[in-house]
Order: structure tokens, then C-alpha cells, then sequence
């Protein structure tokens, strides 16, 4: 774990009016598309941040406004666009069933939608003798060449398995894919260790880009007091995933921030690139950050 191999400093923090409880985000061209953990919708931001649209992705008939009760929810907490016109987005699998649910969004030009159960799947994940004592909490996804990393929170595990191979077993065309395992300790807060809370990909470059929260919770489904995030990359070399972590705390803009989601905005060079960020704090109004990012991938001092 390296803490002096990454620079960053956040450019700007402002409310993300109408989008609650933001938990993803993903570029498309000029546009992000959000997620929100309690919401059925894909909402549609321009690059100020305003709404543009909102198009649902989940059909729930308990909706409460424009949120979904928390025992009924799916969770969506992990998103990613995984083609040009395509954004996969997985609920968490904490708890109850409607949580074993990805959803597979088309945005080429209407929004359409396809909801597939993947309780099968997150089963055999829950019964990994890696998981032995822990709970399922799914929080971030990205894709490298033909690969998915899903990111669960808790025990700070990444599963990785072919795309092809998972979407097949989605469309139950083949049984489910059995992922390879990579375990990480993360820093602490308070003696809390953080948990994985999103993640993506460094554009065509070899390098994960995650964020990790620490919360004063109990286990994965209750919420409590935000204690403040971090941000780290981890490097790809055939689609094996280093055991080393660049990692950084993001400094806190007056107050702690619960970072639930990032995404590549631009990259200006190798090592140096502009993110976009969405928190989650519980019931408060959704931020959105920019934060310019700089990192060493080598440990040698610059001369």
C-alpha cells in the first residue's frame, strides 16, 4: 500500500440537485449517466451537472415519490459502460433477493432496458470460502479488454470473470462464471478499516481506478456516521491484478465525504487525468465533485 505515489486536489464540490442517493456513474460522449441506490431510474446529466432526463430502468410498483422503500429496493450500486452504447449496472446483493438483480441499459438512442436475475450467481460468491464470515455487498464494477471487476465491500474482495461468459449465463445460455479473487486491505479511519465503494477504468490504460468509504456501520445494510474516503489504483498485467495499491484520502471540503462512484472526465496525460465523483450521505442531498489526479506508477522520484 503506497500513499505517496498519488496527488490529488478536488477542483469543485456542488449539490446534484433531483438525484438521490447517487451510488454510479458513467460517461457517455458529452453526457453522465447516474444511478441512485434507492431509485429505479438512469438519470441523464450534462456536463454543468443539470438533469437532462431520467429513464426508468427498474419496474417497482412501491414507489415512494421517486424512491423505492429500502427493504424493496435493488440496490443499484455498481455501473459501468462496458460498449459504446451500453452501461451494465449490478444491485448489491446485500440482503434481500430483489438485490440479486443486474441490469443491462442500452442509451444508443431511446433508453431500453433488460433486468436479469443473478441470484444463482451471487449464491455460489456468497458460499467462496474467501466470503466465510462475510456479507455480499456489491459496490463497484469495471471492465479491462474482456474482463469485469466487480467490487465488494466488506471484505475488500475484486471477482474478476469474462464478460461474454457472465452475460451468457444471463441470458441462460450457460451456467454461471466461477470469478478469480483478489484481496486487499485498505486503510483505516478511526481504526475502520475502508471498504470498497466504486471503481472504473483509467481509460485504455492498465490501471483500475477505485474508491473506498468508511462508515460507523454495524454490516453492510445499515447506514451510519460518514467518516471520510479514499481514492487508489491498481495496476492490470494480463489481466491479473497487482497485489500492490496506490492509495490517497481525499481531503474533506469542510465535511467528510461518503464517495460512492468515479469516472474518468478527461485524461490530460500518462499519469494525470481530471475525475468526476458522486457521494451518497444518507438521506442528504447527493454532491458531485471534480478532482484532478496525479500518480507515480513507477515509485521513482522525478528528477
Amino acid at each position: 500500500m503506497n500513499q505517496n505515489r498519488l496527488d490529488i486536489d478536488i477542483l469543485s464540490v456542488q449539490i446534484l440537485k433531483e438525484i438521490p442517493s447517487a451510488s454510479g456513474i458513467a460517461k457517455f460522449k458529452e453526457n453522465f449517466y447516474v444511478i441512485g441506490d434507492d431509485s429505479p431510474y438512469l438519470f441523464k446529466i450534462d456536463k454543468h451537472f443539470d438533469l437532462i432526463s431520467k429513464n426508468l430502468i427498474y419496474s417497482c410498483g412501491k414507489l415512494q415519490g421517486d424512491t423505492i422503500p429500502k427493504i424493496d429496493k435493488p440496490d443499484f450500486e455498481a455501473m459501468e459502460l462496458i460498449s459504446e452504447t451500453e452501461i451494465l449496472v449490478f444491485g448489491s446483493g446485500s440482503k434481500s433477493s430483489e438485490r440479486d438483480v443486474c441490469v443491462l441499459v442500452d442509451i444508443e438512442k431511446e433508453v431500453k432496458y433488460k433486468k436479469y436475475d443473478i441470484s444463482l450467481f451471487y449464491e455460489h460468491i456468497r458460499r467462496m470460502e474467501v466470503m466465510d464470515g462475510y456479507e455480499l455487498d456489491i459496490e463497484g464494477l469495471a471492465m479491462y479488454g474482456e474482463l469485469l471487476y466487480l467490487f465488494n465491500r466488506g471484505r475488500n474482495i475484486i471477482f474478476c470473470f469474462p464478460y461474454t461468459d457472465f452475460i451468457s449465463y444471463c441470458k441462460a445460455e450457460s451456467d454461471f462464471p466461477i470469478p478469480k479473487v483478489s484481496i486487499y486491505s485498505l486503510p483505516k479511519i478511526n481504526g475502520l478499516q475502508a471498504g470498497f465503494s466504486g471503481a472504473t477504468i483509467y481509460g485504455q490504460k492498465p490501471y483500475l481506478i477505485f474508491t473506498a468509504s468508511v462508515e460507523d456501520a454495524p454490516n453492510a445494510y445499515d447506514d451510519g456516521p460518514i467518516l471520510g474516503s479514499f481514492i487508489g489504483l491498481i495496476e492490470i498485467n494480463n489481466g491479473n491484478l497487482s497485489d500492490e495499491i496506490i492509495i490517497k484520502k481525499i481531503p474533506n471540503p469542510g465535511f467528510p465525504l461518503k464517495i460512492e462512484s468515479v469516472i474518468v472526465d478527461e485524461i490530460l496525460s500518462e499519469t494525470v487525468a481530471e475525475l468526476v465523483l458522486v457521494t451518497d450521505n444518507d438521506g442528504q442531498a447527493s454532491e458531485i465533485l471534480r478532482l484532478h489526479m496525479t500518480f507515480n506508477p513507477t515509485g521513482n522520484e522525478k528528477s
